[in-house]
């Protein structure tokens, strides 16, 4: 007498697929939830990136570069981009930056809030404070 093999053990049960299904979903949403932010600050060799990543636009944002070297933005919307050649960052007595000679050490951007300024960023060593 020969055996006829049971018919629903000829369907392949569709739970493994379900749970790896499921695993990969719930890993794709963790590694989404955990990946950082982009950095506010991003040197590369010829210009400097600053991103305002907070909720409030920011007012009369000052960047220093190496302690001596500064330039000015009047305004930096939330989640806007600034992007500032290296070379055109200004020492008091007019020098400008050059960044095929010299190096970034330091980074420091403020913003004024109200009638204070108040530092937001320090890549480096910041500005000297004298």
């Amino acid at each position: 007498m020969a055996l006829i093999p049971d018919p629903r053990s000829l369907i392949p049960d569709p739970r493994p697929a379900a749970v790896l299904g499921c695993t990969v979903l719930v890993a794709l949403i963790l590694a989404s939830a955990c990946t950082q932010p982009p950095p506010a600050l991003r040197l590369d060799s010829s210009r400097l990136q600053i991103q305002n990543q907070t909720e409030r636009t920011w007012a009369g944002v000052e960047i220093w570069l190496n302690d001596h070297y500064r330039v000015q933005i009047p305004s930096l919307a939330p989640k806007q981009v600034a992007v500032v050649p290296l070379d055109v960052f200004v020492a008091g007595y007019g020098q400008r930056f050059n960044p095929k000679k010299q190096v970034v050490y330091g980074i420091e951007v403020s913003v004024r809030d109200g009638a204070a300024r108040v530092a937001v960023l320090v890549w480096g060593k910041g500005k000297k404070k004298y």
